[in-house]
Parts: structure tokens; sequence; C-alpha cells
């Protein structure tokens, strides 16, 4: 009696990570296929699934497998595929999806992560029916996306990668917020290698002051959003950085620039 809730309970959490998972792959872009003219579409992995529970189903039924055993095997392919490798909610394929898409100019484009972009391109590839994407701008967008966080993961010193999730607009904007960054961290750099500065300025050193202490706070606090990957997050810390090192250098009676 007293396994009884256990396993309730064990069946519940597995049941909501059945649930989280198959929520996550909703939201994970998969290109979509329409079959021929028809109103079939379907994920490359659902359908490879689905041939796969075909295949095993028919060689197990002429090994004299019962038919409903077939059918089993059938039915677990066809609901496995859609579980695994569903059709994701951006796509208007999906009765969760967008009722409709339109064609997107560069700076539109631009906006867009790359994931957005993909499903953008396969959007307008089913909704007009169309044989390639050429013509819609997006591989030219992917292009221009892949060159600014490359050029904004340099400028951060990060590795090649983690930024490439950022649309275009992001990316550049993180390269600003880096060119930002290092600019106040020369600032401050200034007051601890200076002797000039260390002997005007001593509290710009000292964290026994309140303000320099809030800076040193805000500092670290802008280093470790820089590695985050997040533009807001990190242009929010390097503003917040900005700010603690004007109020710290008024507090020393460091003049105003």
């Amino acid at each position: 009696m007293t396994e009884s809730p256990q396993l309730v309970n064990r069946a519940r959490d597995w049941i909501a990570k059945a649930r989280s998972f198959h929520d996550q792959q909703l939201t994970t872009h998969r290109r979509v296929r329409r079959l021929g003219k028809t109103r079939l579409t379907f994920t490359t992995g659902e359908a490879i699934t689905n041939l796969s529970a075909f295949f095993v189903a028919g060689s197990t039924g002429s090994a004299g497998l019962p038919n409903w055993a077939v059918l089993g095997l059938l039915l677990v392919g066809f609901l496995g595929g859609k579980y695994l490798f569903p059709i994701p909610d951006s796509s208007i394929a999906s009765r969760r999806g967008p009722a409709d898409v339109v064609s997107k100019g560069a700076a539109n484009l631009d906006s867009l992560t790359p994931e957005e972009i993909r499903a953008h391109e396969n959007n307008m590839v089913l909704k007009h029916r169309l044989k390639s994407p050429v013509g819609l701008g997006t591989a030219q967008a992917l292009q221009r996306q892949r060159e600014a966080a490359r050029t904004a993961e340099q400028a951060a010193g990060m590795a090649a990668g983690n930024l490439t999730g950022l649309s275009l607009v992001d990316a550049q904007a993180y390269s600003a917020a880096t060119a930002q960054h290092e600019l106040l961290e020369s600032r401050w750099l200034a007051y601890e290698v200076d002797p000039h500065l260390q002997f005007d300025f001593p509290a710009m050193s000292d964290t026994a002051f309140p303000a320099t202490a809030a800076m040193t706070k805000a500092r670290r606090k802008a280093d470790q959003a820089k590695s985050n990957g997040h533009t807001a997050e990190y242009q929010s810390a390097v503003a917040a950085f900005g700010e603690a090192l004007t109020v710290a250098e008024a507090a020393a009676g460091v003049p105003q620039r």
C-alpha cells in the first residue's frame, strides 16, 4: 500500500518530463515538407520514424507476428514520430502556428534570429509552394547574421559559436556594448596603474569607500554579463558599470568630464 503513492508520483514525474520534452521539441525549428500538392505536411524525422515502423511491422508481420502486434508497431511509429519530431509551433502547418506569413525585407529579416529566419523561409516555401527559397533574401540574411555574430564574438574575445543565436541587430548591439565596456575598463584601469592618479584620487582604488565598492561590484557584473551572451543583459550591466564609475569618481573628487 505504501508503494502506491510512490508509483503515482513517479508516473506523474515521468509524464511531466515527457510533456516538457515534447514542448521543447515544438519550439525547435524543423523544416516542414509537403507531400506533393496535397495538404499533408510532415518533418523529415517524422517521415523516417514512420517509414522505419512500417518496414519493421512489415518484416515482423511476414514472420508470423499477430495482426494486432503489427498494428501496434505502426501506431507506435506514427505517434513516436509526432512526439519526437513534431511540426514546430513556428510553422504555418501547425495548428498553433501563425495563421499567415508575409514576405519580409532585409531590415525585418535582420531583426530575426537565425532560427526565426529559417522558420520564415520554410513558411514562405509552404505557403507559396515554392521549389526553392531563392529570392526570399533569407540566405543573404543568414550570411549577414553569421558575419555580425563572428565580429561580435571576436570583439568580446568569446569562443566561436557563443553568439550564433543572436539576430544581426542584437549582434551589432553586442559589439557596441563591448566597445563601451572596453572604454570604461580603460577609464577605471587608469586609476590602478597611473601613479599620479593613484596619488590624487586614492579612493578610486580603496573599496572601503561605498561608491568604490559599488563600482567594483558593477564592474564584476558587467564582466559576468559579457560571457552570458544576452544582449539586453549585457547592455544593462555595462550601463550600470558606467553610472557606478561616474558616481565613484565624483565621490573621490575626480573633476567631472
